[in-house]
């Protein structure tokens, strides 16, 4: 068998790759709708498909232990014997390949076929954008939790007793203990920590949106 990490060359080879013989019934159909052989659907996919993503389809595997086909020996001695062996397909192919990526490519194929995978083609300037995109993504990342970690050094500490009194909702909402905000201003100092901590912001806290709350009822009342 051929060794999976030995590079392709360009030398024919003949394999005889082992397989499930309801596989190898769905391979040769399709082949012979195409008006092609096992081998030229193999040579199609490893063509298109590179070794890091053919090694991502499941390989199908060998037949299972029960799954065997009878020969009859038609010459020499032992004529008219019959034979059980394993399932296989036969095919000639540049040498290099697995038995396991063959079964992968041919696998592919029938994906292909019925619709199960497509191929798209992914230019230098595609994988460009897509390494731009990720550079981003980690940037933008970053710079949330640095915002995090702000908005937890800044807020003022959650009451463990909480909003039993008007200092204590002055407090909460960042005023100075002797502070008299006019109506207008507590609503919009509560708005602008409402944006920042209600539950359904970047930056949600329950417990805190709760003694905002708190602190409003307590300076409109």
């Amino acid at each position: 068998m051929p060794d999976a990490s030995a590079p392709v060359s360009t030398r024919g080879a003949s394999y005889i790759v082992p397989c499930a013989s309801a596989f190898r019934d769905r391979v040769a159909g399709l082949a012979a709708r195409r008006g092609a052989s096992a081998a030229d659907l193999a040579r199609a996919v490893l063509l298109l498909v590179g070794p890091d993503q053919l090694a991502r389809v499941a390989d199908p595997g060998e037949p299972a232990p029960g799954d065997r086909e009878a020969i009859e020996l038609r010459s020499g001695a032992s004529q008219g014997r019959v034979l059980k062996r394993k399932p296989r397909i036969q095919m000639r192919l540049p040498a290099g390949y697995s038995d396991a990526d063959l079964r992968r490519a041919l696998a592919l194929a029938l994906q292909m076929a019925e619709g199960e995978a497509q191929l798209s083609v992914v230019t230098p300037s595609d994988r460009k954008a897509e390494a731009a995109v990720e550079k981003a993504r980690d940037g933008l990342a970053e710079e949330n939790a640095t915002l995090r970690q702000l908005v937890a050094d800044l807020a003022t500490p959650v009451l463990e007793r909480g909003v039993t009194s008007r200092s204590d909702a002055l407090f909460v909402l960042g005023f100075p203990s002797t502070a008299v905000p006019d109506p207008v201003t507590v609503k919009r100092r509560w708005r602008r920590l409402a944006m920042i901590y209600h539950p359904d912001s970047a930056f949600g806290d329950h417990e805190r949106m709760s003694q905002l709350n708190l602190a409003l009822s307590r300076l409109m009342g």
